[in-house]
């Protein structure tokens, strides 16, 4: 199993990024992703249509590739918003991205993100990272 973050997931399909060397490992396995990764994925596409990085037309095929990906989106295990501070307080991360890691320290299982802090956290807590 593998947590994918955003910025990962759109590394594969934004037509102006590079693939990760890891893609073919990290896409043969389960994928997980926590419940906001959908609505991650949705800002980032309206922001790169705003900057005219994608045409909104293109955003249609983009989230079908991101579908057949079959991520698994995991529904909230923790209701304390104390737990996300303290997380993300440690690694100097945002709240959101320590849902990532939590998800991943949680389920025993590697991490999938470009996002540097993420990465450093990941690999600080002894989390395996596909970057």
């Amino acid at each position: 199993m593998i947590v994918l973050d955003s910025s990962y997931a759109l590394a594969l399909v934004m037509p102006d990024e590079s693939c990760p060397a890891s893609m073919p490992q990290v896409l043969g396995e389960r994928l997980l992703a926590p419940f906001i990764w959908p609505l991650e994925l949705a800002n980032a596409m309206r922001t790169a249509v705003q900057r005219t990085r994608l045409r909104e037309h293109e955003v249609t095929g983009l989230c079908a590739d991101l579908e057949a990906f079959d991520v698994e989106i995991v529904a909230p295990w923790q209701q304390a918003a104390l737990r996300y501070f303290e997380i993300a307080r440690a690694h100097d991360l945002t709240p959101y991205d320590a849902l990532y890691l939590d998800l991943a320290l949680a389920r025993r299982c590697a991490l999938a993100t470009r996002d540097q802090r993420l990465i450093s956290a990941g690999r600080r807590v002894g989390v395996a990272v596909h970057h």
